[in-house]
């Protein structure tokens, strides 16, 4: 992802600050939106990084259980000049031990074949790490992209080949931020290409056995508003969305949200609250495991450039209980509960005892169907939501119907 490029603003006594450059009632609008944080499902720990310099540092992918790293630092760089829309030397890709704490360090340059004179922005891998995309600007023009692909080859420490440019891209537009699905099957990307709803919209396109893609389909006005929305990251299985944008109630310029992924359908996003987001800019968002990852800020710096946090993500949990009666109210021991996910899969099951109560342990933020299933009685289904933030236990009260037995004349 290229980063914001800086407007200053002239205020009392001489003082100048550097801010991104959106409109000032955009601004304005994102302060009243405050309210509208901490709906993530997540409680999120944040850490700063020792690997943080003058310059920009973006984490961008996982390879070979090391951190992929976009910055314009020069550790080891090829020292190609500087970025006259950033004021930054030109972007290149580093590589980043992990260690088990998850913290990054000893950043090396990542492949001298892959970074050139040009920025090098973000990357992702095929899931067996033999392919890689990436995304490079061009000379004439830093802020346009263009996305490529490159094979690595076999038996070797590192070594790129068969690079060419996908289809995809073009010249009138830029495209940024890829990530491969875990599965392999799609790759995500931001663009400003023609028939976007505002500056930059997420996409994504199937990708085929040799590498290529086709079938790029637009995530919809759910995910894409008018202004600009970047940095996707899908997680491992499947079911979150999580990218950067200007809109949606943004509290400042880019802030991270997710959305709920259910049959190719998107969910309304949601703000993952002020442990992560700022008034400034939050980008790059991504999980190195389970509950462990980066994402970049550039609230360190007054909107200038982006420094690396990591996170620790505990996910929220809630009580979901109740009882099962029947018509008249009376409790209905030995009857089966399920609790089912938005896929109608099942997640957990109980037996009712003679109180008739059941009780689950739910994620809030989340969509579930209960179903209860007794002899002599109507299956019964209810929907719920766990979509509150001030509730720690929900009731919900099961009300089956007999069975009607039919008789016929033969």
């Amino acid at each position: 992802m290229k980063m914001p490029i800086p407007t200053v603003f002239t205020l009392l006594f001489g003082m100048v600050f550097l801010l991104p450059a959106f409109t000032s009632s955009h601004l304005i609008n994102s302060v009243e939106n405050r309210d509208s944080l901490n709906k993530s499902g997540l409680e999120f720990y944040v850490y700063s990084s020792n690997i943080n310099t003058k310059y920009s540092e973006l984490p961008s992918a996982i390879f070979k259980d090391k951190l992929i790293l976009v910055s314009s630092k020069k550790i080891g760089g090829l020292g190609n000049g500087i970025d006259t829309h950033t004021n930054e030397p030109f972007t290149e890709l580093f590589c980043l031990d992990l260690d088990e704490y998850g913290t990054a360090k000893n950043p090396l340059l990542f492949s001298r074949i892959i970074n050139t004179r040009n920025n090098e922005g973000h990357v992702a891998f095929s899931p067996d790490e033999t392919t890689i995309y990436f995304t490079r600007s061009l000379r004439e023009n830093s802020q346009n992209y263009q996305l490529y692909k490159a094979e690595l080859e076999p038996k070797s420490d590192g070594n790129w080949m068969n690079e060419e440019q996908l289809l995809v891209s073009d010249i009138d537009y830029s495209i940024e931020n890829p990530h491969m699905s875990a599965d392999g099957k799609h790759l995500y990307f931001a663009s400003n290409m023609p028939g976007t709803f505002g500056g930059f919209d997420l996409y994504v396109a199937d990708v085929s056995q040799d590498g290529s893609l086709h079938n790029v389909t637009n995530l919809g006005p759910k995910v894409n508003t008018k202004y600009d929305d970047e940095c996707p990251y899908v997680s491992k299985d499947g079911k979150k969305l999580f990218f950067s944008s200007q809109g949606h109630k943004a509290i400042g310029g880019f802030d991270i949200f997710v959305s709920s992924i259910s049959n190719k359908q998107y969910d309304t996003p949601r703000n993952l609250g002020s442990e992560i987001n700022s008034k400034f800019d939050e980008v790059s968002f991504l999980f190195t495991d389970s509950n462990k990852g980066f994402f970049s800020s550039n609230k360190s710096n007054n909107g200038g450039s982006f420094d690396m946090y990591r996170f620790k993500a505990n996910v929220i949990y809630q009580q979901l209980q109740g009882i099962v009666v029947n018509e008249d109210n009376q409790p209905l021991p030995n009857t089966v509960v399920l609790l089912l996910n938005e896929q109608g899969e099942e997640i957990a099951r109980q037996t009712t005892g003679i109180d008739a109560h059941y009780s689950f342990k739910v994620r809030a933020y989340e969509n579930y169907a209960i179903k209860a299933l007794r002899k002599g009685f109507k299956n019964f289904e209810s929907h719920f939501s766990s979509h509150k933030t001030d509730v720690i236990i929900y009731k919900e009260v099961l009300k089956l119907s007999p069975k009607v037995s039919t008789i016929t004349n033969e």
